[in-house]
C-alpha cells in the first residue's frame, strides 16, 4: 500500500472577490491546490493575477469569502480573529518586498521581536544563518537593501515557523543582491526542510522552485513540478 502523507497546505475551492455593485473584483476564482512539506513553491503571474491575494489567504491574513484552507488539517476559515492571529505569530514567517524593520531598533533587536521564546540565542542563530552575525548592533540606517532583506528573513526564521510567505522578496533589490537574498531563502528549504512559498513574477527565480503554479485573472492557469529544479547559482537573472 503506497504510505500518503497529508499536504501542509490543502486548498479547495477558494474564492475572494472585493468591492460591490460595477467596482466589484474577483481576486481568487475557484482556487485549488495543495502544498507539499519541505518543498520550495514558486507562483508566478502579472501584477493583478491574484498571487498575493492567495498568499495573504493562505498565511491568514485575510478571510475568503468561500471554500477551504487547510493547513495540518485544521481549518482556516473556522478560526477567530484571536487563533489567526496565534496561526500567523507561531506558525508562519513573513518576507515581504518591503522590509518592515523598525528603525530605531538593531537588526538583533529586530529579529528578537520574533525569535522563539525559549531560545534565547534564537536571534542570534538567525542573523548568523544569513552570514550578519557581524552586523547585530546596527540600525537598518547603517545596512544596505541587501542586507535589511537578510534581517526580515533572520526575523522569520527565528521564531521557527512551520511555512514561509515569501512576496516579491528581491523585487527593491539589483540583481546580485537578490541573489544573494534567494540564497538564503533556498537554504531553509534545502538545509532546513521549511516550506516556501515564493510569489513573483519572475520567470528566472521560479527555476529554484520544486513547483511553478501560474495564475491570471484570479484563476490557476497551470500548476506542474519543475522538471529540472535549478539552484540560485544557476539562474540567469
Amino acid at each position: 500500500m503506497e504510505n500518503y502523507i497529508e499536504a501542509l497546505l490543502t486548498v479547495r475551492g477558494l474564492c475572494k472577490t472585493y468591492g460591490e455593485g460595477d467596482s466589484r473584483v474577483t481576486a481568487l476564482d475557484d482556487i485549488s491546490l495543495d502544498i507539499e512539506r519541505s518543498k520550495l513553491v514558486a507562483v508566478l503571474g502579472n501584477s493583478g493575477s491574484g498571487k498575493s491575494t492567495l498568499l495573504n489567504m493562505l498565511g491568514g491574513m485575510d478571510r475568503f469569502d468561500s471554500g477551504s484552507v487547510r493547513f495540518n488539517g485544521v481549518e482556516l476559515g473556522e478560526m477567530n480573529d484571536r487563533e489567526l492571529t496565534s496561526f500567523r505569530r507561531n506558525t508562519v514567517g513573513f518576507v515581504f518586498q518591503s522590509f518592515n524593520l523598525i528603525a530605531g531598533l538593531t537588526a538583533k533587536e529586530n529579529v528578537m521581536l520574533t525569535a522563539d521564546k525559549k531560545n534565547p540565542e534564537a536571534a542570534e542563530q538567525a542573523l548568523r544563518l544569513v552570514g550578519l552575525d557581524d552586523k547585530t548592533d546596527r540600525y537598518p540606517a547603517e545596512l544596505s537593501g541587501g542586507q535589511q532583506q537578510r534581517v526580515s528573513i533572520a526575523r522569520a526564521f527565528a521564531k521557527d515557523p512551520e511555512l514561509f510567505l515569501c512576496d516579491e522578496p528581491t523585487g527593491a533589490l539589483d540583481s546580485e543582491t537578490g541573489r544573494i537574498v534567494l540564497e538564503n531563502l533556498e537554504k531553509l528549504v534545502r538545509d532546513h526542510k521549511k516550506t516556501m512559498i515564493i510569489v513573483t513574477h519572475n520567470e528566472q527565480i521560479a527555476k529554484i522552485a520544486d513547483r511553478i503554479i501560474r495564475m491570471k485573472n484570479g484563476k490557476i492557469i497551470s500548476n506542474e513540478e519543475t522538471p529540472a529544479v535549478m539552484s540560485v547559482n544557476e539562474i540567469e537573472w
